[in-house]
């Protein structure tokens, strides 16, 4: 029989996708849960479990109830846990706030995942029942409306050359033209928001002001200008498609960023700097990440292709690195 810490490994890499569950974009979900559920049943059958009945060793844990029975469900494995987190239901301001219940019956009250105990009772889950955002505890989580700021609305223009010869239209979108910034609120993208309960301008509406403090989520595809404006200034697509979408290739000046793989680019946008990201050029710098599948044959034709950004802006910004990284774990594309 192998070793506890040669059996956990591995499990615990997929329980960190386990709780992708209801998520569509990327095939493959109930099948890593399937995975996740046989690899607790050998961990059982060898004498240890991810959902263990021992604390951890600085003796932080959860409790949750399952089936009437209170069990504690932290274990340290070699500086990460699995431990089960509370999930609170995004609100839809479109239907009055009311809690969001998923269509498919995914309505998850716990989820799984591999994070430091110093995090336990600080963070939560929230969901739509198809996205899943990680964020500080006792906040809120809401749908964003397209606002009247952003490029959900547009203008258009006739114009002649000095009143004489054959008018031009041109149809421009007011606000960003690149970037989450620009998606947010935008026809054919979803955003979540997570921001503090006592906020007094909820960025529930359109892109946040900037130096707002909360987590957004923008999810979209490359079949529409949003999902362009999404990934043209990070990853090479068509020149048609960015010109057809109005999206500027351009980085913004000053913002960092890191390609961590051919499908994952870290964004950062230091204090002051207007970028991609949304509620950047406050006075903290804001991280995320945009995600873009590398599909060549889709990519090369500008096909539709899944696409979705996070942004971070806390006071806490040690926070943001694990939310970022949860949601890297939690949408990367798994493949067919």
């Amino acid at each position: 029989m192998p070793s506890v810490d040669q059996t956990v490994r591995p499990i615990v890499r997929v329980m960190s996708r386990l709780s992708r569950g209801g998520r569509p974009p990327w095939p493959g979900t109930r099948v890593v849960a399937t995975a996740a559920a046989a690899g607790l049943v050998v961990l059982t059958g060898c004498g240890s479990s991810l959902l263990s009945t021992k604390t951890s060793a600085s003796g932080v844990g959860v409790t949750s109830t399952t089936a009437g029975t209170s069990t504690s469900t932290t274990v340290p494995v070699n500086g990460e846990v699995a431990v089960a987190f509370p999930v609170v239901a995004c609100n839809d301001p479109a239907y009055g706030g009311v809690p969001i219940k998923s269509a498919s019956g995914w309505n998850p009250t716990i989820l799984v995942a591999p994070v430091p105990t110093s995090l336990v009772g600080k963070v939560t889950f929230y969901t739509d029942g198809v996205h899943t955002l990680l964020g500080p505890s006792g906040w809120t989580c809401s749908l964003v409306t397209p606002g009247t700021s952003d490029q959900s609305s547009t203008s258009t223009t006739t114009t002649t050359v000095g009143g004489y010869g054959t008018p031009t239209t041109t149809t421009t979108a007011p606000g960003d033209t690149s970037g989450q910034s620009a998606a947010i609120g935008a026809r054919g993208a979803t955003t979540l928001a997570v921001y503090p309960p006592n906020d007094p301008v909820p960025p529930t509406s359109g892109t946040p002001m900037a130096g707002a403090e909360g987590i957004f989520a923008t999810y979209a595809t490359t079949g529409t200008p949003a999902g362009v404006q999404l990934v043209c200034p990070f990853f090479a697509i068509p020149s048609w498609q960015s010109q057809s979408a109005g999206c500027s290739t351009t980085k913004p000046a000053g913002e960092l960023t890191n390609a961590l793989t051919p499908d994952v680019t870290a964004v950062a946008d230091p204090a002051g700097v207007v970028g991609s990201l949304a509620a950047s050029g406050g006075q903290t710098t804001v991280s995320g990440v945009v995600l873009f599948p590398q599909i060549p044959s889709a990519v090369s034709y500008g096909s539709p292709v899944a696409v979705a950004a996070e942004s971070c802006s806390l006071e806490d910004a040690g926070l943001c690195a694990t939310v970022v990284s949860d949601f890297e774990v939690r949408e990367f594309p798994v493949p067919t």
